[in-house]
């Protein structure tokens, strides 16, 4: 068996300590600034947004996000693994891809690999340069200020393109707006509030075709790489539009209600039409205590099976993308570069793409176990901060920008592709693999193994580990319960700490017979011992029946006599009429009886007094 959790990345991971540690984490905060309200879309940038490929993407966020759960989406953070860019759950492995990258952003995937040299040398001369002005120095030279701007001196300076501006004026307006919208989306920093100069540089030649796709995806997964094992009060960037809208396709938990949509301005340009994000467009909003809703989350997750994941929310085969009428055209255009196995790059960071271990998603066979690739301990440690001396990253990169390009021309000369449908056994094979193979559940148990196996007296279940959670405040989760039922014997040990008997049965008491048999129908003792031990053999360990009498049940008789005082006369008890009567020694007589045995009388209809009229008659 091959376990998927590497110690370098387990001992730091939230997982870990949640699961094996008991730490109480809190939930992260979001690193994303979704909002153009500074920034206002203008319908000049259009024509030099156009050839760059992200005038989809623009549409889609100049409008404003949804509404993000920061609480979900730190649940899920806790189950992604950076040895295998997946997320762990007990439905099987699952990620974003490329395929929902171009569905759900419209961000083109061929291109050249986004790496640049990122030397910040004269860094404020050549933004002057390229858009006419730059921040000014801090007062005092010794402090060491970064590469790149502020957000608010980028809306003070560039927040709306003058009316009657020349082309060229319109053009640098349009580059500024495009550095400053993919900051706050796409590559948003670790503090919040700064554009970084390598994005705008990115843009000097607006027609320059880069691979922006690849490199939004890349720098989720290194951002979710780095969110996994941050444990204090930490935060996450990426682009959280498109981990949000993923996670609310595929997973119900977390998933919010869904408004009426707001107009789309529809246009001649095709380009220009909603992406797959527009189905969540308006959405509720979590407005629940983030802590308390964390936990739930992470409850939820831990019993989340692969019945209950929507695999292929965008559809399937020929119906692809159809539930969307208006889908821009863009969103299927690269379908034969969505299951491309490649590195994926975006300046300093390289990660790998491996849609092979989630081929349900695609709607294709799992192979069990999937091909393991190395995510490579290196690539990770690569930072913009650690590693300031490498500053040229296409030739610190040039094997994985090679080997990229020839992904690309692979794909592109490779025809048709012969794929293996989705199948139901081999997929049950590889989630048994999977589920031997890493950590699955994150909650606490709410019990003790050893509880279930040796007898144990009520003072030992009341200082069990479950009460001592619950009056700690803190909730346990099903997940921890559905441990109780695995085999018989477990369940009928729990049976016992119920109450009940083991192997007893509820079985309805025979009525008594109309007509007393005779001496012949009567079994003999060999008989009457051999039918108790075909029926005990008969009964079910499962079938419990609580001690003593069983609940008196409610007839139609006891509904036809409701409200009736019922008299019962026997030889034992005789009621006090009838012992009077016995006293009196006098019978009575044919009238009496039929007037006893008349039933009562209906009781009387209530009527309503109408009031008198005044006045006089006509």
């Amino acid at each position: 068996m091959v376990w998927l959790l590497d110690d370098y990345y387990d001992r730091e991971h939230r997982a870990y300590h949640i699961a094996d540690l008991g730490k109480v984490l809190e939930p992260l905060k979001l690193r994303y600034h979704g909002t153009m309200r500074d920034m206002p879309y203008d319908e000049r940038y259009t024509e030099h947004i156009e050839p760059t490929g992200l005038l989809p993407f623009i549409s889609l966020v100049s409008r404003g996000p949804p509404n993000m759960n920061a609480a979900a989406i730190t649940a899920l953070v806790d189950r992604w693994r950076p040895e295998t860019h997946t997320f762990h759950l007990r439905a099987g492995e699952m990620t974003p891809t490329l395929q929902d990258v171009f569905m759900i952003l419209g961000l083109p995937i061929q291109g050249e690999p986004l790496c640049m040299n990122t030397a910040s040398d004269g860094w404020r001369q050549q933004m002057e340069a390229l858009i006419g002005m730059a921040p000014p120095e801090p007062p005092n030279k010794k402090d060491r200020a970064p590469a790149g701007a502020n957000y608010k001196w980028i809306k003070d300076h560039f927040a709306e393109c003058p009316i009657g501006a020349d082309r060229d004026t319109v053009r640098t307006y349009t580059r500024v707006y495009l550095w400053y919208v993919i900051s706050r989306t796409l590559f948003t920093d670790s503090g919040g509030k700064l554009a970084h100069w390598c994005w705008l540089k990115a843009l000097t030649v607006l027609e320059h075709k880069w691979s922006w796709g690849t490199a939004a995806l890349s720098y989720l997964y290194r951002q979710l790489d780095d969110a996994c094992r941050r444990t204090g009060t930490m935060d996450i960037g990426g682009c959280q539009l498109l981990l949000s809208v993923w996670s609310w396709e595929r997973l119900p938990v977390g998933r919010p209600r869904v408004f009426n949509k707001r107009p789309w301005p529809h246009s001649e340009n095709l380009n220009r039409e909603p992406t797959w994000a527009y189905q969540w467009d308006t959405v509720s909003e979590m407005t629940n205590d983030p802590a308390v809703m964390y936990k739930q989350y992470t409850e939820e997750l831990d019993t989340l099976t692969s019945e209950q994941v929507d695999w292929e929310p965008y559809g399937s085969r020929y119906h692809f993308g159809t539930a969307m009428g208006d889908l821009n055209p863009k969103c299927l255009e690269e379908a034969g570069f969505w299951r491309m196995r490649c590195p994926l790059i975006c300046m300093w960071a390289v990660e790998y793409h491996m849609p092979h271990r989630v081929m349900r998603q695609f709607g294709l066979f799992q192979e069990c176990p999937p091909d393991w690739q190395d995510t490579d301990r290196a690539l990770h440690r690569l930072d913009r901060k650690q590693q300031r001396k490498i500053q040229n990253w296409p030739d610190h990169h040039r094997n994985h920008v090679t080997a990229f390009e020839h992904y690309l021309d692979a794909v592109r000369n490779g025809g048709h592709v012969e794929v293996t449908p989705y199948d139901d056994i081999a997929f049950n094979d590889y989630l048994r693999w999977f589920l031997d193979s890493t950590r699955i559940e994150l909650v606490n148990r709410a019990y003790e193994e050893e509880m279930l196996d040796e007898p144990i007296v009520f003072d030992e279940v009341a200082q069990s580990q479950y009460d001592r959670l619950v009056r700690g405040g803190r909730s346990t989760s099903i997940a921890s319960s559905l441990n109780f039922v695995r085999t018989a014997q477990k369940l009928r040990r729990l049976g016992n700490l119920l109450g009940c008997r083991d192997g007893e049965i509820a079985t309805p008491s025979p009525s008594p017979p109309e007509d007393e048999p005779d001496d012949s129908q009567i079994p003999d003792d060999t008989i009457l011992s051999q039918a108790k031990e075909q029926a005990h053999a008969a009964r079910s360990a499962y079938m419990l029946k609580p001690r003593g009498m069983g609940p008196d049940r409610y007839t139609p008789e006891d509904y036809v006599n409701r409200g009736k005082k019922v008299v019962v006369e026997s030889n034992e008890e005789p009621p006090r009429r009838s012992a009077m009567r016995r006293m009196r020694n006098d019978e009575p007589s044919s009238s009496e009886e039929e007037e006893e045995e008349r039933p009562p009388p209906p009781p009387r209809r209530a009527v309503r007094k109408q009031p008198a009229r005044r006045g006089r008659r006509s």
